[in-house]
């Protein structure tokens, strides 16, 4: 059976869809990447389980999910809500949709002066100014000049000239942010710049939540927040939680699936294309060095450690391509590998897994 789900979502611009299919008697998630304009789209299911406590949310421009399966526990309410929190004020922190959040603040005084935040916020710019470097800022933080060019923001996607692809890309350097982790500040160097971290934060905001569940107790649960997803323990009597990657271009069916256990997983792609201009097709991930968008992949699937990691890390394998993103990941001590689709030479789908992916199933 499958179910279809639309939501519109108040902190992005666009409509995204989550797929859910029951799949055998295992727990099953279906990465679904990017069904929209380009959002990592992942529903989690539990055919088979018992029952869990579960609360949905709206929180970061998605559908939130955190099933809890311990169902023995006491004081669940009290947990969900404490798990809640945490992604809801990661969101009023964070968000670059509102006005009132420290991310804002730290826009507008572009060029200026650094800006007093919370330390949650300091953590998490830190982190990306990091991954960015690791990366040699394939994945950069500082691209929102780049997404109001070209109309992510506000629902009117379009090719921009050239000429203004260039002056949005003077704007877009990692290097440039300078952030004080012991004061507490953040500050962007260059005047119109500004910060995105809807890369990152949503699975900060994962992680957070499950260091909550873990915090009390909580030893088998599932966190998706609109497809960044993270699986605590196992199901009861199983080896882990299966996840089955979408395939990119047949809607409703997998890829594969891989089971994982006490880990993140995350896959980004621009699986549909909203502009189109001499043969040119804009999705919502481009290369903030150049402001192309890459070709031929289609999606990247990454497991790590933690959901920020893995939010962060498919981004960039995304944009790297096939080759350098798998010598990338086997680099990386804290993921354990990246699941590739590309579109091969032949007009079929290739597939690349790096060391350290689980087997792919089916």
């Amino acid at each position: 059976m499958a179910m279809v789900m639309k939501n519109q979502s108040t902190r992005r611009e666009f409509l995204k869809y989550s797929l859910s299919f029951a799949v055998g008697g295992a727990t099953v998630a279906i990465l679904n990447p990017y069904i929209g304009i380009g959002d990592r789209i992942l529903d989690f299911l539990n055919p088979g389980l018992e029952k869990p406590f579960k609360k949905s949310f709206l929180s970061m421009g998605s559908f939130v999910d955190i099933s809890i399966y311990d169902q023995q526990m006491k004081h669940l309410p009290y947990i969900m809500a404490k798990a809640e929190e945490e992604i809801l004020a990661v969101d009023r922190l964070m968000s670059s949709f509102t006005e009132q959040s420290d991310l804002a603040k730290v826009n507008r005084a572009a060029g200026y002066d650094r800006v007093a935040v919370d330390p949650r916020l300091c953590e998490v710019m830190a982190s990306a100014k990091e991954i960015a470097r690791r990366t040699d800022g394939v994945f950069d933080p500082t691209v929102l000049p780049l997404l109001k060019l070209y109309g992510l923001r506000d629902n009117a996607p379009r090719i921009p000239e050239h000429r203004r692809i260039e002056q949005a890309l003077a704007l877009v350097d990692y290097r440039k942010i300078d952030v004080d982790p012991v004061k507490h500040q953040i500050g962007l160097e260059k005047q119109g710049a500004s910060a995105d971290l809807g890369g990152i934060a949503v699975g900060y905001a994962v992680d957070r939540a499950v260091a909550v569940l873990k915090a009390h107790g909580i030893q088998r649960a599932v966190i998706n927040a609109g497809g960044e997803i993270y699986a605590l323990g196992t199901p009861k009597d199983q080896e882990g939680w299966q996840i089955g990657i979408q395939h990119p271009c047949i809607p409703n069916r997998l890829a594969g699936k891989v089971v994982i256990a006490d880990k993140a997983i995350s896959t980004s792609g621009n699986y549909e294309s909203k502009a189109r201009d001499d043969n040119r097709h804009l999705g919502h991930l481009f290369d903030p060095k150049t402001g192309a968008m890459p070709d031929p992949m289609l999606s990247a699937t990454v497991i790590a450690d933690t959901t920020m990691e893995a939010d962060a890390i498919s981004t960039a394998t995304f944009l790297m391509g096939a080759k350098n993103a798998i010598r990338f990941v086997e680099d990386q001590q804290n993921v354990d590998g990246a699941f590739l689709l590309a579109a091969s030479a032949r007009g079929g789908i290739e597939t690349i897994r790096s060391g350290g992916f689980p087997k792919i199933i089916g």
